[in-house]
């Protein structure tokens, strides 16, 4: 197929700043020897993203033979995205560059009602927060909101939220106080975009979300999978002992019945106090772990035989486990499963620490560098 001019230049565009976004700093001689392209090509090419604040100048360079060059970086706070996490007794709202670097983070107390005065409340915060990072509205790429619950396919109304008692909610809640494009996310699904960000060499994998109530993503070609109504799926209601314990989706037996933080330990137990008790030997505390991993064991073989891929373990919990907990774990789908292997797929998130607004920023950065990068970044 014939190229025409104009393709040759959008290819030139999106190869030169692709170079400079990967390399964060080159120069003219260092594009030109990369990619073969005429000096007159990269200079009006370099204009053009230096017009946009794309990229800026930096120093210039200690001289080695000839005129000295002068750095050219990448300006990743040239356009920033806005995440924010709504939580029963708190939200998180984080700004990112370009980079996926936090540019600001902050935690505000205050319980989640279902009411229009909480999320004017939380728009408000929102909105000061961008008043900090920036004057120039024009730079924000958009605001993702996650939520626990069920997402509509395109990311505008809460299908089922019975753990905040939010379903039926609409993005308009916030869309009319935020002049950005806004759109829900399920913490699963954000939490899977953050892994991906961090973690390039993964392409496929199974990712549980463990924290008070639990949640999952299929992630295919380094994508949540999604489904019609279910998006990524829901593994954490599929039932793991019949007529078992009560869940709080009206069923019995569920994953999230037996393996959320909520089923681990007792109500005047914190993760941390239970980790520090099952680290010093306490009986009482390592039976009821042992029982934990049977459990999770069982659903984790189950989702393996559907797919033979990594499968990643996050949410609170993770920052908690040790290598010593991935063994047994391994240890125990062996033992349960009709196809044992030496190979050891269960891994921790690269992630324990991150805040899952990050993830829903993270969709906006990906979409917005995709327009300009093409195919040639792996996000």
């Amino acid at each position: 197929m014939i190229q025409s001019n104009t393709d040759i230049k959008q290819i030139n565009r999106k190869n030169v700043l692709s170079y400079i976004y990967t390399q964060r700093s080159a120069t003219q001689k260092s594009i030109k020897d990369t990619l073969q392209l005429s000096r007159s090509t990269i200079v009006q090419i370099l204009k053009e993203f230096e017009d946009q604040k794309l990229i800026l100048r930096g120093e210039v360079l200690e001289s080695t033979g000839g005129r000295p060059a002068t750095s050219l970086r990448f300006n990743p706070n040239s356009k920033i995205a806005i995440g924010i996490e709504l939580l029963a007794e708190h939200y998180e709202i984080i700004a990112l560059n370009l980079y996926g670097e936090t540019i600001k983070f902050e935690k505000f107390i205050s319980p989640y009602e279902n009411t229009e005065s909480y999320y004017t409340l939380v728009c408000k915060s929102a909105q000061l927060l961008i008043a900090s990072v920036t004057n120039d509205p024009d730079r924000i790429l958009g605001v993702g909101i996650v939520l626990q619950g069920l997402i509509s396919t395109d990311g505008t109304q809460i299908t089922y939220g019975k753990i905040l008692d939010c379903t039926g909610l609409r993005i308009e809640s916030f869309s009319h106080h935020l002049p950005y494009p806004c759109l829900f996310f399920h913490d699963a699904e954000a939490a899977t975009a953050d892994e991906m960000w961090q973690s390039s060499q993964l392409n496929n994998a199974i990712y549980i979300h463990i924290r008070s109530n639990m949640s999952g993503s299929i992630i295919v070609n380094r994508e949540s999978l999604v489904g019609t109504e279910l998006k990524s799926g829901v593994f954490e209601h599929m039932t793991i002992v019949p007529g078992g314990k009560p869940c709080y989706c009206g069923n019995r037996g569920c994953l999230d019945a037996y393996c959320s933080t909520n089923a681990l330990f007792n109500k005047e137990e914190t993760l941390e106090s239970f980790f520090q008790m099952l680290r010093t030997g306490d009986i009482n505390i390592k039976k009821r772990w042992l029982e934990y991993l049977h459990y999770l064991a069982l659903a984790i073989n189950n989702l393996h035989m559907f797919m033979d891929c990594p499968v990643i373990l996050g949410g609170t919990i993770a920052k908690y486990l040790q290598g010593s907990d991935i063994k047994l774990l391994h240890q125990f789908v062996q033992n349960n499963t009709a196809f044992p292997t030496e190979r050891e797929f269960i891994k921790v998130t690269c992630c324990p620490d991150s805040p899952i607004s990050r993830g829903a920023a993270l969709h906006f950065i990906k979409q917005y560098l995709r327009s300009l990068l093409g195919n040639n970044v792996t996000f």
